[in-house]
């Protein structure tokens, strides 16, 4: 394979098409967002809903952040490339469970919404935080990665806990503290 076509390496090759995904899954925050918003008469907004909804976003965001040191390797071989695309794919699928479809205009209270998906939601972003933990083993890491693992780890028993007590509401309002907390010790964890 040429190592460069018209000046457009491999890598950015690839790189592009991660961005696209990236941009595609974080377009569908803004939609939810946004048809919350359009669709205010028929929607009963939720605060705890709308905070993690904002908590996904953010840790999507971080995670666009934290890949770049990794994507000098996703060229080495097409399991790297594949494995780097399993959080998008994660958080794609969480967006989905967080959003409901808008285009049934149907009356819709996010309380009741959020936690009937609740264990869905928290399960898949256990799945997630497993999915970072495995990525710093294989891919180069930046920063601490002790420190990080040791919150990814947290991250992974905490929304476990969640999805099992899927309806303990006081341990959402806790995880969300908590949650947030985390992501902000993350981000300073991070090299800037």
């Amino acid at each position: 394979m040429p190592e460069v076509i018209d000046g457009f390496t491999h890598t950015e090759y690839l790189t592009v098409f991660v961005a696209i995904i990236f941009g595609y899954v974080g377009a569908e925050y803004f939609v939810g967002w946004g048809s919350m918003i359009r669709n205010r008469v028929i929607i009963r907004i939720y605060w705890q809903h709308l905070m993690w909804t904002v908590f996904a976003f953010l840790v999507l965001i971080q995670n666009w952040w934290g890949i770049w040191p990794r994507t000098r390797v996703i060229n080495d071989n097409i399991y790297y490339f594949l494995y780097s695309l399993v959080p998008i794919f994660l958080f794609h699928l969480i967006s989905v469970i967080l959003f409901p479809n808008f285009i049934q205009h149907e009356k819709t209270d996010m309380k009741e919404y959020f936690y009937r998906n609740s264990r869905w939601f928290f399960a898949l972003l256990s799945a997630y935080f497993v999915s970072t933990i495995i990525s710093s083993f294989v891919y180069p890491d930046v920063g601490n990665v002790l420190v990080q693992n040791i919150i990814r780890s947290m991250g992974v028993m905490l929304a476990l806990a969640a999805a099992y007590f899927d309806q303990v509401k006081i341990l959402h309002y806790i995880l969300l503290i908590i949650g947030y907390i985390s992501l902000a010790g993350f981000f300073i964890a991070l090299p800037s």
